[in-house]
């Protein structure tokens, strides 16, 4: 145990976070310095960022690990790889701030997520949760020699949370605000958000994915248009509503649960989309499909704002799908007394949040601080999240 537990912030530290995210775009890789004030409280500074597309392949295959049944062979030469193109990232990153990698005091790496039952089953007579990120943290850490840290969501399910989202202490800690309820949104694969009130105490915080996020509108993208997503909903805006379709999407239950709740492409996936457009795509026009699933994101997210939050609060909004304007004016249309803005306006970059966010969780893991949030995931304990690997 660490006998003065903020000592190693004596020395300002440099963390770099790496996120792989449900939307499958790249791996995103946040340089960031964290220190303390006067007060022993955590700081950071962004030194800078930067995202690194995979290549068609690597984003096929590891698609195909997500939604099919695959060789244990394939998995595991999956998980290694990423750690060579994690560390590919990271040398990437440094090279274009001109900072040696002896400079870098430690990396947090989320994984890509391509299992996640944090409900659990009934498996030999005992009741078994379980998420796999895949991406070898002991491997990267043999090959930067810094040490790394991931596997953050084990702990949490094993004392009964949900896993996710993982994101709310950064929230709490950094866009907390004495002025206005706010909800930090981030639109990724999936959409998630924390919800925190103003002037409230950490386990006031509720966090939890809202269900779909770019996924349905990047697979139409995708199969429609033959790109890899609608950029700034340029597609979407030239389509209409398909109500059949709308009608459909509105039977997905998840949208409906209460909070805790998390989801991933177990649920929001090609399978599901294509039967969601049986009978459908060959009766309407592209651009009306698109339009209908971006219809469907942003109406999905306010009503889970209207209906478990306040819907008059600041919203922060970072992720990829904070880039689609026509996605954010839809939101703006279904919550018209909020505040949206976002996460850039607060000097926080909307595609690097996340990758910020576990550098951050890299950081107190380090300091051996509990990361979960009891309220949000729905966890019995608070626990210390991540596996160190030493190089």
């Amino acid at each position: 145990m660490i006998k003065n537990r903020y000592s190693w912030l004596d020395t300002p530290r440099l963390i770099c976070g790496v996120m792989t995210g449900t939307s499958l775009d790249g791996i995103d890789c946040a340089l960031v310095k964290f220190y303390k004030n006067n007060d022993s409280v955590i700081q950071f500074e962004i030194i800078d960022w930067e995202l690194t597309e995979f290549n068609v392949t690597t984003k096929n295959t590891v698609k195909q690990i997500i939604q099919e049944p695959v060789p244990i062979s394939l998995i595991s030469d999956i998980n290694v790889l990423l750690s060579h193109l994690y560390a590919d990232s990271i040398n990437c990153l440094l090279k274009k701030v001109q900072m040696p990698l002896s400079k870098l005091d430690a990396i947090g790496i989320h994984g890509q997520t391509v299992w996640h039952n944090p409900n659990g089953k009934d498996l030999f007579g005992h009741k078994i949760a379980s998420t796999y990120q895949i991406g070898s943290i002991s491997t990267l850490a043999a090959i930067l020699n810094v040490p790394v840290i991931g596997d953050f969501r084990s702990n949490d399910i094993a004392v009964g949370g949900q896993g996710a989202p993982l994101v709310p202490i950064f929230d709490y800690s950094f866009l907390a605000s004495n002025e206005y309820d706010t909800i930090a949104l981030n639109i990724g694969g999936i959409a998630n958000l924390t919800y925190i009130p103003r002037q409230c105490k950490k386990n006031d915080v509720i966090s939890f994915d809202t269900g779909v996020g770019n996924i349905f509108i990047d697979l139409a993208a995708n199969d429609l248009f033959d790109k890899p997503y609608d950029e700034n909903g340029l597609f979407a805006i030239e389509g209409k509503l398909i109500y059949d379709l709308f009608d459909k999407l509105k039977k997905i239950n998840f949208i409906y649960y209460k909070p805790p709740k998390s989801t991933g492409r177990e649920l929001f996936n090609k399978e599901l989309y294509n039967d969601l457009l049986k009978d459908i795509k060959d009766i309407y026009p592209p651009n009306d499909i698109i339009h209908t699933f971006t219809y469907y994101t942003a109406w999905s997210i306010a009503y889970n704002i209207r209906k478990f939050c306040n819907p008059t609060s600041r919203i922060i909004v970072s992720g990829g799908g904070a880039l689609n304007s026509f996605l954010i004016s839809l939101l703006k249309k279904n919550l018209p007394e909020a505040l949206i803005i976002k996460s850039d306006d607060l000097g926080i970059p909307s595609k690097a949040k996340e990758a910020i966010c576990f550098a951050y969780l890299a950081c107190l893991r380090i300091l051996e601080i509990p990361a979960n949030i009891t309220s949000v995931t729905g966890a019995s304990r608070e626990c210390i999240l991540g596996v160190l690997a030493l190089p």
